[in-house]
């Protein structure tokens, strides 16, 4: 049990150790040093405010790795994630600024609105696959462009609120927005978003459906052996269009950190690429939650540290080098850490067949 711990904790360790040692590369050959850089990455990013600001902004990469997570449980890729939260945090931004209902009202129907939105542009992918034979990551791909182009007709001629170039849907009053969880207390951005909670739920549903409910060890069943699970009167097909629905509800909830916490309404600043970092989440986690939850606080944190790289004159590339490496190195993190674990569990088993087969040589 205690191996299987150490064997799950290294395959993290051993990625973030090799994008550290590239990335250190790439300031060297750079003409850079790397220990001033990490110096100063460190530094800025322990202080209050940045810590504050990377548990904030790991919350939607947290959600956004348990949306990739719970597809990949069932051997899905749900590579439009970046589309539906887009889609679904359109839709939230206008149900909080139009609904007339106090925040305890309003608030629990905004999210649900965004799940339901969520759910069903990855319901496509999902029936695409079943009735046609198409594959996922393809349509839902291609699904990430059909939304790009529908919420910008959309925010153009339908929920466009002010004229200019800042255009973006109606303002959300304070009856609409997130409210705080903690303020710090020491200046600006140092208030903790109560989206910490909602993804702390989260996690404990993903963590209870996939390995504590019947319906989870179905998914794996039909995941792993399709064949004996339609035997055994599992539906395959069923469980897809299950997977899909509950993966694209929870990315339905990753841009409503920024809408409902940040911007206060839906605009051209809602960030692009929440989807990628969170599959590295997902990479460094291991789809468990709790290693998925440190694995999006990393990369937060990593990203807000590169911020002041610039001011030193540091090239701020470091902290997309870093993640592009992760990406690339959790494969091979897990593939040392499993290679190593093996070769730890032949020795123990070959220790104990030595002195077995000693006893047996003494006693003929």
């Amino acid at each position: 049990m205690m191996r299987r711990i150490l064997v799950t904790a290294a395959g993290p360790i051993v990625s973030i150790l090799l994008a550290l040692g590239v990335t250190a590369l790439f300031l060297t050959a750079g003409g850079y040093s790397a220990s001033s850089a990490f110096e100063v990455m460190w530094n800025y990013g322990i202080e209050p405010a940045s810590l504050v600001s990377s548990l904030n902004n790991a919350v939607p990469l947290y959600l956004a790795a348990v949306a990739g997570a719970f597809a990949v449980r069932m051997g899905l890729f749900n590579i439009g994630v970046d589309g539906q939260y887009r889609m679904a945090a359109l839709a939230g931004a206008v149900a909080a600024a139009s609904l007339p209902f106090p925040l305890a009202i309003r608030l629990p129907l905004t999210l649900l609105i965004s799940c339901v939105i969520g759910a069903i542009w990855a319901l496509i992918p999902a029936l695409l696959k079943i009735y046609r034979g198409v594959n996922e990551v393809i349509t839902s791909i291609l699904l990430n462009a059909i939304a790009t182009t529908i919420i910008a007709v959309l925010l153009s001629h339908v929920f466009r609120s002010g004229g200019g170039q800042n255009t973006g849907t109606r303002i959300i009053d304070q009856g609409g927005l997130m409210p705080d969880l903690v303020d710090l207390g020491l200046g600006n951005q140092t208030s903790i978003s109560a989206f910490v909670i909602v993804a702390l739920i989260v996690g404990i549903l993903y963590y209870l459906v996939i390995d504590r409910s019947v319906f989870g060890y179905s998914l794996r069943v039909a995941a792993q052996s399709p064949e004996a699970a339609e035997s055994a009167g599992i539906s395959v097909n069923r469980k897809i269009v299950q997977a899909m629905l509950i993966s694209g509800a929870i990315a339905g909830l990753v841009g409503l950190p920024h809408i409902l916490s940040v911007a206060g309404r839906f605009d051209g600043t809602l960030p692009g690429d929440l989807m990628f970092t969170g599959l590295a989440a997902t990479l460094l986690g291991r789809q468990h939650p709790i290693g998925m939850a440190l694995g999006a606080f990393v990369l937060a944190f990593v990203e807000r540290s590169a911020q002041v790289l610039g001011l030193v004159q540091l090239p701020t590339e470091v902290g997309q080098v870093f993640l592009a490496v992760v990406l690339l190195s959790s494969a091979v993190g897990y593939w040392l850490t499993e290679r190593a674990d093996q070769r730890i569990a032949l020795w123990q088993a070959v220790k104990r067949r030595i002195p077995t087969a000693a006893r047996e040589g003494v006693s003929r």
